[in-house]
């Protein structure tokens, strides 16, 4: 937040006295599917998780956010603490980003394979994500295991050297790789979206 990242959502049709202004860019946008709300981060790094129909969000900034309780049920104590010291150790990363515009340091495939675990679950471990019944252990280890074999590729998408790509990771996973995102498609039914930098130019 301290890179200027805001989520607000608004409505359509509602009373209000002045509308809110639209964002001049819109980053880790929630496409609710009554299309009557917006959602959506400002400015700075973020992820979001889509679930229950399209009508859910949750969203998490620089790695943190995550329910202490949530991640340390399901993944342990020494999880969370280490989730705690990653954060602490990505969030430089993204202020120099915020100070210069420079993607190099975050374009790095040794820190896209141990930020990208560590962002989603910002969004990820919450107790409304855990009630919604989504099987969040399970999508975790398959970030953790994509985010290991494919951070090089990630690292050149973002770089430039390769295209954006889809990849079947099995059955019930996909990942999408842009220029400076992966999206997470869990059997249509829930879409993590984690976003490292945007390709605005600042």
């Amino acid at each position: 937040m301290a890179l200027g990242a805001t989520a607000q959502a608004q409505g359509t049709g509602q009373n209000a006295p002045v509308p809110t202004p639209l964002a001049p860019a819109k980053y880790c946008e929630c496409r609710f599917s009554s299309g009557q709300y917006e959602a959506y981060s400002v400015n700075g790094t973020c992820t979001v998780q889509r679930y229950a129909g399209g009508r859910k969000c949750e969203y998490g900034f620089s790695g943190i956010g995550a329910n202490p309780a949530v991640l340390t049920s399901i993944l342990g104590q020494d999880a969370y603490q280490a989730q705690l010291q990653s954060a602490a150790q990505i969030f430089p990363r993204y202020l120099a980003f915020a100070q210069s515009g420079d993607t190099s340091a975050l374009s790095e495939s040794g820190f896209i394979e141990s930020a990208l675990p560590v962002l989603a679950r910002g969004s990820l471990f919450r107790q409304a994500v855990v009630i919604a019944e989504l099987p969040v252990k399970q999508i975790d280890n398959e970030i953790v295991v994509f985010s290991r074999k494919y951070s090089n590729v990630i690292a050149e998408v973002f770089q430039g050297k390769r295209p954006p790509l889809s990849v079947t990771w099995t059955e019930d996973f996909q990942f999408e790789i842009g220029r400076g995102y992966v999206l997470m498609n869990y059997k249509q039914a829930s879409q993590l979206l984690v976003l490292f930098f945007s390709d605005e130019k600042r």
